[in-house]
């Protein structure tokens, strides 16, 4: 019996001390999924409101906390899966004729263990930060590059899932794959972040090395940028992660490939972020 007593209370002990520290009480853990189960929609607007409001200030790298009670409603349409796009994820509202796409930066690794595209949120802005991250509005956190400049940065793992509630299950036909060529000549603030296909050869930075991102052609950070040469003319950037799951994949001489990602901005100009390796089709 003195056995079983002390077996007892190490399971008890054990079970008392996995629920407290949790960092906040108001959120649920279900599935692999921590949100605020206490979070209710209210003063919904849109993306392209919010981003009317801070145009000033995502389109000149700078950054500003949101003072207003207000929320945002929209579909994940990507995450971090694959290793290239990191520690951020794209929310989606409007229409397929009127979208809105927004960069919300997370301090996290492995979001899409948490998140799946097509899943339906609801997000509180008030005391978030906005800015423009490389010429892409990004919700998130100041913080300070390597030069010591401050800019935009993620936000805590605590202060996302604190402002997030799922509204349902994840459906993956909620997200829109739009023609790059549909897509090139409109407004650049609208359509970043939206997922396109293009058509096109590829070539690499380094001619020595035909692959998509090899970490000795890494030109900033730990990246590399392509050339994607587009049917029908003209070219569009590709960047790749060198810690992407297809960094290594091999690039054909002259190959006309089909190729999906996620569409940002960088020195004004067009750039296409893939997700994982079938976003590359030969």
């Amino acid at each position: 019996m003195k056995k079983s007593y002390i077996l007892l209370t190490l399971v008890l002990g054990f079970a008392a001390s996995a629920c407290q520290n949790t960092g906040w009480e108001d959120d649920v853990y279900t599935n692999y999924t921590i949100w605020n189960k206490k979070l209710l929609e209210h003063n919904v607007i849109s993306i392209q409101e919010l981003k009317t409001l801070y145009s000033n200030t995502t389109g000149s790298n700078k950054f500003e906390q949101i003072t207003t009670d207000s929320m945002l409603r929209g579909t994940v349409i990507c995450t971090d899966d694959g290793g290239n796009l990191t520690q951020q994820i794209v929310l989606q509202d409007g229409t397929k004729q009127d979208p809105g796409f927004l960069i919300i930066g997370v301090n996290m690794n492995a979001i899409y263990n948490y998140i799946q595209p097509g899943q339906e949120i609801l997000f509180s802005l008030k005391d978030v930060y906005i800015g423009g991250y490389g010429s892409n509005a990004q919700l998130g956190y100041p913080t300070k590059n390597a030069a010591g400049t401050e800019r935009i940065g993620r936000m805590s793992q605590q202060a996302f899932w604190s402002r997030v509630k799922f509204l349902g299950a994840p459906d993956p036909s909620r997200i829109d794959t739009l023609d790059f060529a549909d897509v090139k000549d409109r407004s650049k603030d609208q359509w970043t972040g939206c997922i396109v296909r293009v058509r096109g050869s590829i070539t690499p930075k380094s001619t020595e090395r035909w692959v998509l991102a090899a970490p000795e052609d890494a030109d900033t950070g730990n990246g590399v940028t392509n050339t994607i040469n587009l049917e029908g003319g003209g070219t569009l950037d590709l960047r790749t992660s060198t810690y992407a799951d297809f960094a290594s994949y091999p690039i054909k001489e002259g190959h006309v490939y089909t190729i999906y990602g996620v569409l940002g901005r960088y020195n004004g100009g067009w750039q296409l972020g893939m997700r994982f390796m079938s976003d590359i089709v030969e």
